[in-house]
């Protein structure tokens, strides 16, 4: 999958206050990583392209990209542990790229992994506009400034965890969401919790493993003192308080990982359940909902 990045014409508007952070293992094939790179500095011009990865593929980074003022390297040192799933290195990696973006005085993070690719040219001005549009309530107890930004690959009906593949925020929101560093006991203890709750829903699910992006979901409240009360109805107030989830067409998302237009996790033309994903207007009408909103 490839762009003719010669042909685009550079977007007029600049963010240098955006942090465009691109984690994760090079994907080599097709260069699509260093591809999306140089595809994000031509489409995005002023912001600020954090590409962080490993030591292990320094030569062959070297050898394809030149850092400049907008386009920045991040080789890390590989964890001894990389925890499930790999939850370590994406912590590291994101963690390490943001405090890099905190030097650069960035405002915004847009994170996102290296096998994914945004394509949408005016996707900064689109993310910036709901974060000021859809506020976060003042009276609610947490540190949060605005709302986090998720896209549609986020599951219907998997409780507490939105996707983390890609998401949109203020610096500090973002930082806070993947600072965490997990072992293989904190691990256990998280899944063995789990399992001592009591749910009971005919629809939501818990998977009864180490979930990732569950766990990325309940430490933020946790680490802001804020009780999950393990109910469908604490995780929907959450969602549509605290967070945003747009449509991956609408950011024409491409993953390298399916070739499918939606429900990237399904197996089947029409999804069960544990693979239906969320979308805008799911969680619109939640919006609505919580703020009590009967029509436009």
């Amino acid at each position: 999958f490839s762009h003719p990045t010669n042909r685009i014409k550079k977007n007029r508007v600049s963010h240098r206050n955006l942090a465009i952070i691109i984690q994760g293992p090079i994907i080599k094939k097709s260069n699509f990583t260093l591809e999306t790179v140089n595809f994000y500095s031509k489409i995005y011009p002023g912001s600020q392209i954090i590409l962080s990865s490993w030591k292990d593929d320094q030569d062959f980074i070297k050898k394809k990209i030149k850092p400049n003022k907008d386009i920045h390297i991040l080789l890390n040192d590989l964890p001894k542990y990389k925890g499930e799933f790999n939850i370590n290195l994406q912590s590291i990696s994101t963690v390490n790229a943001i405090k890099h973006a905190k030097k650069l005085k960035c405002k915004y993070v847009l994170k996102s992994r290296s096998d994914t690719r945004i394509n949408f040219k005016n996707a900064p001005d689109y993310l910036i506009n709901l974060l000021k549009f859809y506020k976060i309530n003042k009276n609610l107890k947490t540190k949060q400034s605005r709302r986090i930004i998720s896209t549609n690959f986020t599951l219907r009906y998997r409780l507490y965890g939105i996707s983390d593949l890609i998401l949109f925020g203020t610096i500090n929101d973002i930082f806070n969401y993947f600072n965490i560093i997990t072992t293989p006991q904190k691990e256990k203890d998280f899944v063995h919790n789990e399992k001592r709750k009591f749910f009971k829903d005919k629809n939501y699910y818990v998977e009864g493993r180490f979930c990732p992006e569950r766990y990325f979901f309940c430490n933020y409240f946790t680490e802001q003192n804020i009780k999950l009360n393990w109910t469908v109805k604490d995780y929907i107030t959450k969602i549509s308080q605290n967070f945003i989830i747009v449509n991956n067409e609408k950011l024409e998302i491409y993953w390298k990982k399916s070739n499918r237009a939606d429900n990237h996790f399904a197996n089947i033309p029409a999804p069960e359940k544990d693979s239906l994903e969320f979308n805008f207007e799911e969680w619109l009408k939640l919006f609505f909902k919580y703020k009590k909103i009967k029509s436009l």
